[in-house]
């Protein structure tokens, strides 16, 4: 497995002040004060008043209600109050923090609040804790996990984990997040070998379907990065490489991939299993279904091309095609439990991009194994671009003259599973 992140001000003006004190300037056409100064600031002043009057009635209402608001409805309310041209308020009128209040509020295993704001059960919360705090050092705080799994969940801001978890600075929230990350890679990054049942009846002894995905980035010479992902019968990521620029190829990328440089050897390591006899005396060794942007080889079985379709071919590529959807649901509901990864990135946190995905993925292998997987309140919307299920024909035909006999019996090993496809659909309708 691979896992491979400006600054801007603005002086803020409320539109209702200055046309405010524009309409007393023209009422009062008085001698007396011709600059104006204190009609222009009265107002203003008032303004001002008001708004930190309104101001300390909604952090009021945030401080009473906060454990039970959605973590996004909170959230947004505190971008609002931050953005006031007001000095902000001192609360001293509790000692101890959200997360303090919460655990103390939410103390039943099944209260979903815990799927709300951390995206997991509390039971799953807690065997998550016990696994990263399994080492020599120090136990990892509880409060350090929940902010980096609300972070990683509702696209927090550091400014916003370290008043609700209690950190003393916003430098020491960003510490905690990129610890318990680095954490997760450690204590979940090894990842299992896929076994050869993704699709035991219409694909034999295929292991698992490989795809990609993009990931935004807010830049002009690079737009998003690609993350190439083999993703097992269950929907977990069983290998995950991430942080290739968008102007690459996904042959290049999975040339460049250990997926590749393992496949590629003799052992061949999960791929080295029995072969499956599917007729015709061809002989089906272990295999990955990839998408059809990548080449056919002996261990990776694509799509057939446009001008191969016939009508077992098309039976197989609907199969293919329908199996490597699995891929994108995988890519979609990790975007969907952690919101952090549905945004663009700015170019200067681009660099981290990568190790937070990789996070994510392993996450969310962590959550399926718990049997806590299911999204519940989240959408799940896979985009689909069938642009990007079409061949490129031009380098395909590379494909086929630089590897001559070896692309000839990777086909052969695809027509079979074609054909032994075409017989079960002609068996199930007589």
């Amino acid at each position: 497995m691979v896992a491979g992140a400006g600054n801007s001000s603005a002086t803020m003006k409320s539109p209702a002040s200055g046309s405010l004190a524009f309409v007393n300037s023209k009422k009062r056409k008085s001698h007396r004060n011709p600059t104006n100064k204190s009609e222009k600031l009265l107002p203003s002043d008032a303004l001002l008043r008001r708004l930190s009057s309104a101001a300390a009635a909604t952090r009021s209402f945030l401080q009473t209600n906060d454990l039970f608001l959605p973590p996004h409805q909170s959230l947004r309310i505190e971008s609002l109050l931050s953005s006031l041209p007001i000095a902000p308020s001192h609360s001293t009128s509790t000692s101890t923090t959200w997360f303090h209040r919460f655990v103390n509020s939410a103390s039943e295993n099944d209260d979903p609040r815990w799927h709300h704001c951390f995206r997991m059960s509390k039971p799953t919360f807690s065997k998550l804790l016990s696994i990263l705090s399994s080492s020599d050092l120090p136990p990892l705080p509880s409060s350090s996990l929940a902010a980096t799994l609300f972070r990683l969940a509702h696209n927090a801001s550091y400014s916003s984990l370290a008043q609700r978890f209690g950190f003393d600075s916003v430098s020491d929230a960003s510490r905690a997040f990129f610890t318990v990350c680095k954490l997760v890679h450690e204590k979940l990054g090894r990842l299992d070998d896929p076994k050869p049942d993704y699709s035991p009846r219409l694909l034999p002894n295929c292991c698992g379907a490989l795809g990609f995905a993009r990931f935004d980035v807010d830049g002009e010479l690079l737009e998003s990065l690609i993350v190439q992902a083999l993703v097992d019968s269950a929907g977990r990521f069983a290998d995950i490489s991430a942080g290739w620029p968008s102007t690459m190829k996904p042959e290049a990328i999975l040339r460049q991939t250990k997926l590749f440089s393992v496949a590629e050897e003799d052992s061949r390591s999960f791929l080295n299993g029995a072969p499956c006899e599917l007729g015709n005396g061809v002989s089906v060794p272990r295999y990955v279904l990839g998408d059809s942007r990548l080449p056919l080889l002996p261990w990776l079985v694509t799509p057939y091309s446009s001008n191969e379709e016939e009508e077992d071919s098309l039976g197989f590529n609907n199969v293919a095609r329908a199996a490597l959807r699995a891929v994108e649901i995988a890519f979609a509901k990790v975007r969907a439990r952690w919101r952090i990864l549905d945004r663009k990135w700015k170019l200067e946190m681009v660099e981290f991009l990568p190790f937070v995905v990789t996070t994510g993925c392993l996450l969310h292998n962590f959550l399926v194994d718990c049997g806590d997987g299911d999204l519940q309140e989240e959408c799940v919307v896979v985009a689909r671009d069938d642009s990007e299920m079409m061949k490129d024909e031009e380098c395909e035909e590379e494909t086929r003259r630089c590897e001559g006999e070896e692309y000839v019996g990777s086909s052969r090993i695809r027509d079979a599973i074609a054909e032994n496809l075409s017989r079960v659909a002609s068996s199930e309708n007589l």
